[in-house]
């Protein structure tokens, strides 16, 4: 089948296929379309694409599948062949309009961030592979504005305390960013409803914040994630994270809801508690944010303090986002073939399809939009 990699649109560095993938896909018999360009900014030139086996041009409309790391634009769906196959991270709660279009094209769509948490999975999971360096290149991006160190640093003028930083939310992205900022050597704390990343946080060398709660023993999807808590629950926690924040330098957002808006854990209040100087990364800002004042792709400051709304630290670090998320769509692609002929068999009945599969024949299948 004809497999066609565009350039990204929106300032997105990242690109859908490595050269390493495009010669995998290659040697699976498939022909590989890269348009030109795709992945100069993942460091990626058309030379290193020809040279694993990939054509060089523009042929969306011949494509068979269609791989890409951001959603498409309607021009760009105009072109897609019908009944072909797209596969990318469509957003799709937040493009209703969007995932219309391609519905109506008889596009297969599948959204790769719907990878359900299961072991066979795992190697599909983008979010994983895009989060870890996300949460990396947050506490980056936070020592970079923030005005002081972050380790503790002794001179003969004097101490300079260390920074500390807290982490919302100790899922993957969380978990790096702990484990960033413990490396850069700032004293760090972590919240989540999930007692399950308690023991995480804690082997990281982070300090666990959370309320005491019957609740808590229920706070975890079957998929991994976190749910949503009941109201005095949240004003319990919120206390105590108000508490807390007010000795804080830094604070990392990565706090995400599936399907929901991102859960409010900043308020305006907590931001004006905060010192001067003081840096809030918000990596749900795209999703309605963790702190009330972030602006999506903005920096805002408040009372001395920056709050940084991030919509895609993992595009900051191209090629290595890059690397992972095209070996996530190649180890995808292969449950779409019959192993033994090569012919596209698509089972219907596979959890990882069933809970990736967006449109299919002109009709929405997933079972959030049927």
């Amino acid at each position: 089948m004809k497999i066609f990699v565009p350039k990204e649109i929106n300032r997105e560095k990242r690109v859908a296929a490595s050269p390493d993938t495009v010669k995998k896909f290659v040697g699976l018999g498939h022909s590989v379309v890269i348009e030109s360009g795709a992945g100069n900014q993942s460091n990626f030139g058309d030379s290193n694409y020809s040279e694993a086996g990939a054509t060089i041009a523009n042929e969306a409309a011949s494509a068979d599948i269609i791989l890409k790391v951001g959603k498409p634009n309607p021009d760009e769906i105009s072109t897609y062949k019908d009944s072909s196959i797209l596969i990318a991270m469509l957003d799709p709660f937040n493009n209703r309009e969007l995932v219309d279009q391609i519905r109506k094209k008889n596009i297969t769509a599948f959204a790769m961030e719907w990878m359900p948490r299961i072991t066979r999975a795992q190697s599909m999971d983008v979010l994983s592979s895009q989060s870890n360096l996300a949460g990396y290149k947050a506490v980056i991006q936070a020592s970079n504005s923030f005005n002081k160190a972050m380790p503790m640093m002794m001179t003969a003028a004097g101490t300079i305390a260390p920074a500390k930083v807290m982490v919302f939310g100790a899922g993957v992205a969380g978990l790096q960013a702990i484990a960033t900022a413990k490396r850069l050597g700032a004293v760090v704390s972590a919240t989540d409803v999930r007692l399950a990343a308690k023991e995480q946080v804690e082997s990281l060398g982070g300090k666990f914040v959370i309320i005491e709660s019957d609740e808590l023993k229920d706070a975890e999807t079957a998929g991994g994630y976190a749910k949503e808590m009941s109201e005095d629950f949240k004003r319990q926690q919120a206390e105590l994270i108000s508490n807390t924040l007010a000795n804080q330098d830094i604070a990392i957002c990565t706090a995400l809801i599936p399907g929901k808006k991102a859960p409010t854990l900043i308020t305006e209040k907590n931001v004006m508690s905060m010192k001067p100087g003081s840096v809030i990364i918000d990596l749900a800002a795209q999703s309605g944010g963790n702190c009330e004042l972030s602006k999506p792709g903005e920096t805002v400051e408040v009372n001395g303090v920056s709050i940084i709304g991030a919509t895609d630290f993992a595009s900051d670090i191209p090629q290595d986002a890059s690397a992972l998320y095209s070996k996530n769509l190649l180890n995808f692609m292969t449950i779409l073939f019959d192993a033994e002929s090569g012919e596209l068999n698509i089972d219907w009945e596979d959890e990882i399809i069933i809970n990736t599969a967006l449109t299919k024949e002109g009709a929405f299948i997933h079972k959030e939009f049927i």
